[in-house]
């Protein structure tokens, strides 16, 4: 009977102390797909018996907090949230731990995840997508549903006004509702920028053009390049003539109070459309992803793609229990939970799922984008890749459009810069 009691006290005692270490620490930024991925926190204590707790930073100063955290070499966190473009800095670092190595990673369901290809490094899978976006054309479903719009398009261009899927089709659309200072054919975003820099990107990657080749040499510069960057000139004259400076809040701002038919931007903004407190155009709006040539409409090709989403830490004592946390919070089931909260799921089978699709229409025209294309991000996965887009591919984008270089110049002068820098790296 002592014996008895003995053991039922251990056992007492292990499984106090086994919910007082089985828990799991996440870090992440304030942010919209953040507060969506928070309520499932309790859900997973009480499926696993692993308490999650998270700490938070302002995006502003979040990926500096991480850094110091990590070289200071006191690393309290598990599971660090964060942007694609951040991971392969980390992991060449060694702070973040390769996925793959974890028994159980197999259970993910790799492939039902869109874009987990730019997960990978060096043979390692070091990131999990959680939110996913395409760059692409957010429209005003009330203007081109509108029966008088419809009529009046078919007789001025021969066809009939519907979502765009060419080139062709995006620019006459964008002069079609161009009739400022009400309504503005597209809005854009012409601060020199990041921003800025996609819409050169995505002209590029839909005339079948690349920024490197495989030897890492820029060929941005190309044939493709300079029609891509006289394009990305030919739509701002549809554009407000303040979208020079716009950065992406503006360009968000312009097309929620209803001021463009169109906006080139990424999926996100179809969250902000549908908030009643801010959106002039709730109910009124969808996606479509980025359009390409009338000649190459049907290609697989490379559209900008977005993501944040789950690493391990190196440092981590709790490896078992993060690559928990990553299972449960991908799960189709508390994704489809989640995404009404704030996010963009990455798993093809939560986007094409009917209740979410019931609430988020727009879904459809984003899944049918993101099988279609290649999910490329807007920065090369190098460390070299933001100086890449920041410090050549945006300024010279910016040139062309102030008219202090024509396009051929101002890329050549680009790509200069950019074999300059991957030779003082090593690459050749």
């Amino acid at each position: 009977m002592v014996k008895r009691k003995v053991f039922v006290l251990m056992l007492t005692c292990l499984l106090i102390v086994s919910s007082i270490f089985s828990q799991v620490k996440l870090v992440s930024e304030v942010g919209i797909h953040t507060e969506a991925w928070k309520t499932v926190m309790n859900d997973f204590q009480k499926e696993t018996g692993i308490k999650a707790t998270i700490q938070q930073f302002p995006y502003a100063n979040y990926f500096d907090q991480l850094m110091l955290t990590f070289t200071s070499g006191r690393v309290d966190f598990d599971v660090p949230y964060i942007s694609m473009l951040w991971y392969p800095a980390l992991a060449t670092a060694g702070y973040i731990y390769p996925i793959n190595k974890l028994s159980g990673y197999e259970e993910l369901n790799l492939e039902d995840i869109s874009g987990i290809d730019n997960g990978w490094q060096n043979g390692n899978l070091y990131y999990i997508p959680y939110m996913n976006e395409l760059g692409g054309i957010v429209y005003r479903t009330d203007l081109f549903n509108d029966p008088k719009e419809k009529t009046a398009f078919q007789e001025k261009y021969g066809y009939e006004l519907a979502p765009p899927k060419t080139l062709e089709q995006y620019r006459d659309i964008a002069e079609f509702f161009y009739r400022p200072p009400e309504l503005y054919g597209v809005t854009l975003m012409g601060q020199r920028s990041i921003f800025l820099a996609t819409h050169f990107l995505q002209r590029l990657w839909a005339r079948g053009g690349n920024l490197l080749d495989s030897e890492m040499k820029p060929i941005f510069n190309s044939k493709e390049g300079i029609e891509a960057l006289q394009e990305v000139g030919e739509m701002f004259k549809y554009a407000n003539p303040s979208a020079k400076t716009y950065v992406f809040q503006d360009a968000l701002t312009e097309f929620t109070q209803g001021r463009s038919a169109m906006a080139e931007i990424w999926t996100t903004a179809m969250l902000y459309t549908e908030n009643p407190e801010t959106s002039r155009v709730v109910g009124k709006a969808s996606f479509v992803g980025f359009p390409r040539p009338e000649e190459l409409k049907d290609e697989k090709l490379p559209m900008l793609y977005i993501s944040w989403g789950f690493t391990v830490s190196s440092a981590s004592k709790n490896k078992d229990q993060a690559l928990e946390w990553i299972k449960f919070v991908t799960d189709t089931k508390n994704e489809v939970k989640a995404a009404p909260y704030g996010n963009i799921p990455a798993r093809f089978s939560s986007i094409n799922d009917e209740e979410l699709r019931a609430k988020f229409p727009w879904l459809e025209g984003f899944s049918e984008a993101m099988e279609n294309s290649i999910p490329t991000p807007m920065v090369p996965l190098i460390p070299e890749g933001n100086a890449i887009i920041n410090d050549y591919i945006a300024p010279a984008v910016s040139e062309y459009l102030s008219g202090s270089k024509t396009a051929e110049r101002a890329l050549n002068d680009a790509a200069d810069g950019v074999y300059k820098l991957m030779k003082e790296h090593g690459y050749y």
